[in-house]
């Protein structure tokens, strides 16, 4: 029993508590949560929050609503989209182009001529009505003096002709390698391009925001991750993350600023000069550098850029070079005790990265038991699990198959994609698996969107879907982002559970996922999600004390 001496700083009653416990599978026998500073110190049923109202110095009446566990998103890339987000649109929840066109046509109208509107990811053509991606004429007409640049995922991207003139890009221009400029049976350029050369010369000039707009962009992107339950991310670094882009996220955890908790793994950022990129960063930094809102987790997702597959859809090989050089990257990290994550889209890649990390580890014996992770696995083989479950490797997964299930069908075939990624292959191996979104860019960053996916392995334009044995119950998917996910950065001691002791990390839903239609979970939000005993954010719509 608490201490009567000890003031409740958070009482939370007549909600229905999902605390995530393994047996708990949305019965909703705890009702009341009690918080004192940043831990919880008591559940129960009504007469402990009867005895405990005296000692509250708040009480919240959840009026019935369902309760849930923080959620921790473990593979997104948050840092790189946080300094545009300000000046970015987001079209991650369009359904109607026409729509997406119009806040093109309300953001130009609050500009100065010659600004750029970027959309960058985080949708797809097939999730809007008109199944495609808007034309440079209709650009032009909602934004005539205004570079607009719109990107679908890492798939393609479209500029209005104020845009290509910003880049000097002409009839006559040269692709930019890698990459292309697509043209009309005329020879004259569409606006749409393909490839990362093409979309990285796009960006340069349409993202440059100043240190003070990227600090605010990074705190308004926080602020909508609370408002969807989060309340930590995992960010997997990526393309284009040297030093400096962590500037603003360490500027907002001095200001004692973050909404959410933010754990970083560390990418390589110069192609060629990965195993020195590395080294650089285990010179200056020590694993779990950092405190409760923010800290170092591991190298990845991007060690070597050699070993990186991209999004699977070309053929793909790691070269006995780049092997070598990651076999001495995870030297180097099991030297100085890092952990690794590394995305592996491909059977093949994920046998080359597994090939790498059993070398070490037969040298040295420190790989098993670091919880190295990998990241998609959406091919794994049986055998490449097995291998996984012998060094302990665990699974961060995504909902990629959501938007982009159909372009894999041609590729891989329909039985291939009906098992990726093959979950139930993982689970039978006793994989632990964290649930993430692969957000911004390349998916939606609605860690919603990734759990109804789970659930119900549909994609948004329901031509196929994921079988049976590799999807997940409610409880499964909520685990997945929950105390699934606080494993991978060691904390699952301490958050990914509602129970006295745990920090007081959680979410209060305004649709109830064990009882609503498995197809509704994805347009879930939170009501009122709580960090560390902080409330990040409430639309309960009565006053919160």
């Amino acid at each position: 029993m608490i201490d009567p001496k000890t003031p409740i700083d958070l009482l939370l009653v007549n909600g229905r508590v999902w605390t995530g416990e393994p047996d708990d599978h949305g019965a909703g026998e705890v009702t009341a949560i009690a918080i004192a500073g940043d831990t919880i110190v008591a559940t129960g049923a009504d007469d402990v929050a009867s005895e405990l109202r005296p000692l509250a110095r708040r009480i919240i009446d959840l009026g019935g609503r369902r309760v849930v566990p923080g959620l921790v998103d473990t593979h997104i890339h948050a840092v790189r989209a946080g300094g545009s987000w300000s000046s970015s649109l987001h079209w991650d929840a369009l359904r109607s182009l026409a729509r997406g066109l119009e806040e093109i046509r309300a953001r130009a109208a609050n500009l100065a001529p010659g600004t750029w509107i970027p959309v960058v990811g985080g949708w797809h053509s097939r999730q809007v009505e008109e199944r495609r991606l808007p034309t440079r004429d209709e650009l032009d007409l909602v934004a005539p003096r205004h570079p607009v640049y719109v990107q679908e995922l890492y798939d393609r991207a479209v500029l209005n002709s104020a845009g290509l003139l910003a880049l000097g890009w002409s009839d006559g221009s040269p692709d930019p390698a890698p990459g292309s400029l697509l043209r009309d049976e005329g020879g004259h350029l569409t606006g749409e391009i393909v490839g990362m050369g093409a979309f990285a010369k796009a960006l340069e000039l349409a993202l440059r925001p100043s240190f003070d707009e990227a600090v605010e962009g990074t705190r308004m992107m926080l602020a909508e991750f609370a408002a969807h339950g989060l309340t930590m991310v995992v960010d997997g670094g990526g393309f284009d993350m040297p030093p400096e882009k962590y500037r603003p996220l360490y500027q907002l955890w001095r200001d004692d600023a973050m909404d959410v908790r933010v754990r970083l793994f560390i990418s390589s950022w110069q192609r060629g000069n990965e195993v020195d990129n590395v080294d650089r960063v285990l010179d200056f930094l020590h694993p779990g550098f950092g405190d409760g809102r923010l800290a170092t987790a591991g190298i990845g997702e991007i060690a070597h850029f050699g070993c990186h597959d991209m999004e699977g859809f070309d053929d793909f090989v790691i070269s006995d070079l780049a092997f070598d050089e990651l076999v001495e990257i995870t030297r180097h990290c099991v030297a100085a005790g890092w952990r690794m994550s590394i995305h592996a889209v491909l059977d093949s890649s994920l046998s080359r990265v597994l090939d790498a990390w059993e070398k070490v580890h037969d040298e040295t014996g420190g790989v098993a038991g670091r919880r190295f992770t990998v990241v998609h696995a959406d091919q794994a083989s049986e055998r490449n699990v097995e291998r996984m479950a012998a060094l302990g490797v665990g699974v961060m997964v995504q909902n990629r198959m959501y938007l982009q299930g159909s372009d894999y069908v041609g590729l891989w075939g329909e039985d291939a994609v009906l098992a990726a990624p093959p979950i139930g292959t993982m689970r039978r191996h006793g994989l632990v698996i964290g649930g993430g979104t692969d957000a911004t860019r390349a998916n939606s960053y609605s860690p919603w969107a990734s759990i109804g996916w789970l659930v119900t392995g549909a994609t948004v334009d329901g031509a196929t879907g994921r079988a049976p044995e590799h999807r997940m119950t409610v409880a499964e998917a909520l685990t997945s982002f929950t105390r699934g996910a606080a494993w991978f950065v060691c904390e699952e001691d301490r958050r990914g559970l509602l129970a006295p002791g745990f920090e007081a990390d959680l979410c209060v839903t305004d649709v109830d996922p064990f009882a609503c239609p498995p197809a509704e979970i994805a347009q879930i939000r939170s009501v009122l999600t709580v960090m560390g005993g902080r409330i990040t954010h409430h639309s309960l719509g009565v006053d919160v004390p």
